[in-house]
């Protein structure tokens, strides 16, 4: 996937908003070549960003099934099958609706299964009698001391006691049947399907679908980035659909790569939505930027004034006279838009980020400020991938 490119903007914001133009530097310098763009050092955040793209989608689906425990919808899910007849009585929802776990949804008509109870009872009522003739039986023989009126009364009361264990199974059976002919919603969620209708026989699988209120969002990030993602870190998801952005946090990270894309390799990873809109609906459009690294409250300065190589960083500002100067800095975190400063350089201090050069060409040409080193000795540096930049250009 791509980092987020926020150079042109943040750079505006924070060079722009606050610029300088020094024409030959403090005014006395008047043969000075080059007048000056700057932008002062100021206390922010920098936050480098993850960003890609995917569809929005329930993080659970529940079939359910008159007759049946409601099941788990995935993609390859079956449905399990009714073999009984299960006529609708009512049906309480409709899709789109939004339901709460243990809500009734439809009903079917129990006239016949509540029949069958009622032998049901009765058979086990006869099974309790039957056996308790049984162990009389068996009292019997035991008190006359006839061994073969003991082993056949043994018997029967053995066979009695399966009698009353059966009975209880058919009555527990039909007892379940009865509280499965009342669909219930096992989650929090929106009705995504009815395919019941009141008055007429239920189908032998599906009658009802729940979608969780939980969402989520699974997009392929690329293999170069993957190393930078972690569960657990925080996520902003737009959904351009309902123009909103929502907070999310990574929860999964497949260990199987995707499908390959013009060659290139990516990897599933998905983010759960903090707290969906209402909204928000399955199969709609998610820009995803996941936050890999950020350093909060500390001094920054656009990305553009960063120069040097690995431990020899540093900025250009102007010296007293107008004539720019080379300020070794300690830099952090590094995007491509902005730079933490973790010492040499004070909030308030103006840096050099372009010359006015710069600027002509960027409104003659489109360009940003921030290519070409921007007139600077030693040139620009500027990395997008959260760690300390590389050489641009030779050291002023």
């Amino acid at each position: 996937m791509r980092r987020k490119l926020l150079a042109i903007a943040v750079l505006v914001a924070l060079g722009v908003g606050a610029l300088a133009i020094t024409v030959g530097g403090v005014g006395a310098q008047a043969t000075t070549a080059n007048d000056y763009l700057t932008s002062q050092a100021a206390i922010g955040d920098v936050t480098d960003q993850v960003a890609a793209t995917g569809t929005l989608a329930a993080a659970t689906t529940y079939g359910l099934v008159f007759g049946e425990a409601p099941y788990l919808a995935s993609g390859d899910a079956q449905a399990p099958t009714s073999t009984e007849t299960w006529p609708v009585s009512n049906v309480a929802v409709k899709a789109g609706d939004h339901v709460t776990a243990g809500q009734v949804l439809a009903t079917a008509d129990t006239t016949q299964i509540r029949r069958e109870f009622s032998r049901a009872n009765s058979d086990l009522n006869a099974a309790n009698l039957q056996r308790k003739i049984a162990n009389d039986q068996l009292a019997d023989a035991l008190d006359a001391d006839d061994q073969n009126a003991i082993r056949q009364a043994r018997l029967q009361v053995y066979s009695t006691r399966n009698q009353v264990s059966k009975a209880k199974e058919d009555r527990e059976s039909l007892r379940a049947a009865i509280r499965a002919a009342t669909l219930r919603s096992p989650i929090d969620g929106i009705v995504t399907q009815v395919n019941v209708t009141k008055g007429f026989d239920a189908p032998a699988g599906a009658a009802i679908a729940v979608a969780s209120d939980v969402m989520t969002v699974t997009t392929n990030v690329v293999e170069s980035d993957l190393t930078d993602i972690q569960v657990g870190q925080t996520a902003s998801i737009t959904l351009d659909a309902i123009g909103t952005t929502v907070d999310g946090t990574v929860t999964a990270i497949s260990p199987v790569a995707a499908d390959e894309s013009n060659g290139v390799v990516a990897y599933p990873v998905t983010v759960t939505l903090t707290k969906p809109p209402v909204k928000a609906r399955e199969g709609m459009s998610a820009d995803v930027s996941i936050t890999v690294a950020s350093a909060t409250n500390v001094v920054t300065v656009p990305a553009s004034a960063l120069q040097g190589a690995a431990g020899d960083y540093a900025v250009m500002t102007l010296a007293a006279d107008g004539t720019p100067q080379r300020v070794p800095v300690q830099v952090g975190l590094v995007t491509n838009a902005s730079a933490e400063i973790k010492s040499g350089l004070e909030a308030g201090t103006p840096v050099i980020i372009g010359t006015t050069a710069d600027l002509v060409g960027t409104q003659n040409t489109g360009r940003g400020f921030g290519g070409g080193g921007l007139g600077i000795p030693g040139g620009v540096v500027r990395r997008i991938d959260g760690g300390g930049p590389t050489n641009q250009g030779a050291n002023p």
